[in-house]
C-alpha cells in the first residue's frame, strides 16, 4: 500500500492517526510507504507518527525526513512486518530553477522475501513540474536491481512525461482509478510500480475503513506474487 496521510488530518481538520490505522489495517498490507509524515512537529502535537502508527499497526517503521528543522520534521516512513535487511535514504535533487520547493527523497528498504530479498522505495515528488524529471532520473540511476518496487505520491498523472520515464523501466501496477482528492477523486498521483519477477494478483484504490475521511488521498494497493 501507498498512502500519503497529510499528517493524519482529514477532511474534517482534525489530525487523528487512529483513522490512518483503521484504513490501512482494513487492507493488512505486509508493507505501507506512507508519504506526508510529521515527527515532532507543532501542527500534529508533536507525535512521532511514523512510530505512533508502527506500533498500533504491530509494524517496523524506517522514517525519512526531508523538512528536518530543529522543531518540525516531516518526510516520508514506510511501515513493514516483514524481516527488514538494509535501509538507505537516497536525496532527490531537483533540476536548478529560481523557483525550488521542500527538499524531496526516496526510502529504500531492502526486506527478506522468499529465499531472497526486495528491494521497496517509497518517495514522494516535487509539487514543482520542473523538479519531477530530475527527480526521476536520481531514482533510475540509481535503483539498479533486478526486482523492485516503486510506490510513492509522485505528483504526476500516467500521462506526464516523468511518469513515462519510470515506466521504460518498471511496470505499473494499477490500470485505473483516481487516488485524489479522496472526497471526490479526479486523479491519480498515487502509484505502485514493480519491476522482474513479480506478478500483480489485484490492484486499485483502496476505499477500505474511513478512507475517504482520514486523509486528501486515497491509499493505492497491490498484491503481488513471485512467479
Amino acid at each position: 500500500m501507498t498512502y500519503n496521510i497529510r499528517n493524519g488530518r482529514g477532511w474534517d481538520r482534525r489530525v487523528d492517526l487512529g483513522r490512518i490505522a483503521a484504513v490501512i489495517e482494513a487492507f493488512d498490507p505486509h508493507v505501507v510507504a506512507m508519504q506526508e509524515v510529521d515527527l515532532d512537529h507543532a501542527r500534529s502535537r508533536n507525535v512521532d507518527q511514523a512510530t505512533e502508527l508502527a506500533t498500533r499497526l504491530n509494524m517496523t517503521p524506517h522514517y525519512g525526513p526531508y523538512i528536518d528543522g530543529h522543531a518540525d520534521k516531516h518526510g516520508i516512513a514506510t511501515l513493514t512486518n516483514l524481516p527488514i535487511l538494509t535501509t538507505r535514504h537516497l536525496a532527490l535533487a531537483g533540476r536548478p530553477h529560481r523557483l525550488r520547493s521542500e527538499p524531496r527523497c526516496a526510502l529504500v528498504t531492502r526486506v527478506a522475501h522468499g529465499a531472497g530479498h526486495l528491494d521497496i522505495v517509497n518517495t514522494h515528488l516535487s509539487m514543482m513540474p520542473h523538479e519531477r524529471p530530475g527527480q526521476v532520473e536520481t531514482l533510475t540511476l540509481a535503483l539498479d536491481q533486478d526486482e523492485l518496487v516503486v510506490m510513492g505520491d509522485l505528483n504526476c498523472t500516467v500521462s506526464s512525461r516523468p511518469f513515462r520515464a519510470l515506466c521504460g523501466t518498471l511496470r505499473p501496477a494499477i490500470s485505473s482509478g483516481r487516488s485524489w482528492p479522496a472526497l471526490l477523486p479526479l486523479v491519480r498521483l498515487d502509484h505502485i510500480l514493480v519491476r522482474g519477477a513479480l506478478s500483480v494478483v489485484r490492484a486499485g484504490i483502496w476505499t477500505g475503513g474511513p478512507a475517504r475521511q482520514a486523509s486528501d488521498h486515497l491509499p493505492v494497493i497491490a498484491e503481488l506474487d513471485h512467479r
